[in-house]
């Protein structure tokens, strides 16, 4: 009877023993299952949708450019003669920066002012008329010719009455009359002029002056052009950025020799995208701040009215006061432009992505993933307008949503 109990007993452990291996292996499988199910939902980081409240900030980032930055060239051609400023000098408006040789210049306006002077003089002359002398001579002149004139009608009437005696020939007597004729006629020509120095000055003759005089200013002017065009003077007052040229070397029209920039300004040219650049008015003051931490006041100057097809944006300028900042040409800087207060649900940049042109969010619906398109508006700093497709308390994938498919299972790892 002992060893039959003794067997039972023997029985029972062992059976135990196999239950709970086997209640072991169910755990263990359980926990696979498990695990293995986990795996296969991908973790999603969520964001609850809120509806804007306080003002916030659009921020755009652009590039710091002088308020104006300008080649300068000589007009002419030439040697340079000297360069009077020095790189990264800072010059007035009007101030002589450069020069080429103008000895041959100088020469053709004296040149010109001479004819200019010559000219003047004829003109004065005409206007006076005829001095007293010039009409005493014209008149001794014309008394000379009738002398001539009767001497020559004398000698005609003499040869006339040889002729009719034969003691001439009719060739001689015709030489005497061509003779008186052109005594006459040149006693008429010296009357004429006479009596036309008698009426004063002749118009004919100031109109002359007059044009001899426009002709010589005409050239004066060219003359004064070239001597000019053969200096660079500073259009404005700024800083001598680049000296390309030195003195000695040739230099012609149009090659430029030194680069100038105004810094009394600063323009922050942007580019604005079609959803948000109905908030961007001009007069608007932005903050805007520079990499190396500076920051500084600046205005809205320029919102242009039509896009830049090219870049599918619209520019806008932001002018900064050069005295305030110690910026350079080139620098990309953040523009922080105030946002009024909106109702209006806004969402991460990043949980917003684009297909066929439309907008879309991955909705996270209990366990999974629904795709949702909305309707975006204007960009605030990092975050977008929803103005459709989405309501305050919706929560959505906020990244990486080339990670996930529509109706995928996932869990959310964090919000």
């Amino acid at each position: 009877m002992k060893n039959t109990n003794k067997w039972i007993s023997l029985t029972v452990v062992v059976l135990l023993l196999v239950g709970c291996e086997k209640l072991n292996e169910d755990v263990s499988s359980l926990k696979r299952t498990r695990e293995e199910t986990d795996i296969k939902l991908k973790t999603v980081s969520a964001y609850t949708v809120e509806s804007g409240k306080d003002e916030r900030l659009m921020e755009v980032a652009g590039v710091v450019e002088p308020r104006q930055e300008l080649a300068l060239s000589f007009g002419a051609s030439g040697k340079i003669s000297g360069i009077l400023v020095e790189k990264g000098a800072t010059v007035k408006a009007g101030q002589t920066l450069a020069t080429l040789d103008g000895t041959a210049l100088q020469q053709g306006i004296h040149a010109a002012q001479g004819q200019v002077a010559s000219a003047a003089i004829k003109r004065e002359k005409a206007a006076k008329g005829p001095e007293s002398h010039e009409l005493q001579t014209k008149k001794l002149q014309v008394e000379k010719a009738r002398e001539q004139m009767q001497k020559a009608r004398d000698e005609l009437s003499k040869a006339e009455i040889l002729y009719a005696n034969g003691a001439i020939s009719k060739d001689e007597k015709d030489k005497l009359a061509s003779a008186l004729r052109q005594a006459e006629l040149s006693l008429e020509e010296e009357q004429v002029a006479y009596n036309n120095l008698l009426k004063g000055a002749d118009p004919l003759d100031i109109e002359e002056a007059n044009a001899s005089i426009q002709q010589a200013n005409v050239q004066l002017s060219r003359a004064k052009q070239e001597a000019a065009d053969a200096v660079i003077k500073a259009p404005f007052t700024g800083v001598v950025a680049a000296i390309s040229k030195t003195a000695s070397e040739q230099a012609g029209p149009g090659t430029e020799v030194i680069r100038m920039v105004d810094t009394s300004s600063w323009l922050v040219k942007l580019h604005i995208e079609r959803e948000q650049i109905a908030h961007w008015q001009a007069g608007k003051v932005v903050k805007v701040k520079a990499p190396d931490g500076s920051e500084a006041e600046g205005k809205v100057t320029f919102v242009s009215p039509v896009m830049d097809t090219s870049l599918g944006s619209y520019p806008v300028e932001v002018t900064v006061d050069g005295k305030k900042v110690a910026w350079k040409g080139g620098m990309t800087v953040t523009c922080q432009y105030p946002l009024p207060a909106s109702n209006v649900a806004l969402v991460p940049v990043s949980s917003i992505g684009v297909s066929d042109e439309e907008y879309y969010v991955m909705k996270i619906n209990e366990h999974s993933v629904e795709k949702t398109f909305v309707k975006v508006g204007a960009l605030q700093g990092t975050f977008y307008e929803v103005v459709e497709g989405l309501e305050p308390g919706d929560q959505i994938v906020a990244a990486g949503l080339s990670y996930v498919v529509d109706g995928e299972a996932v869990k959310v790892a964090d919000e």
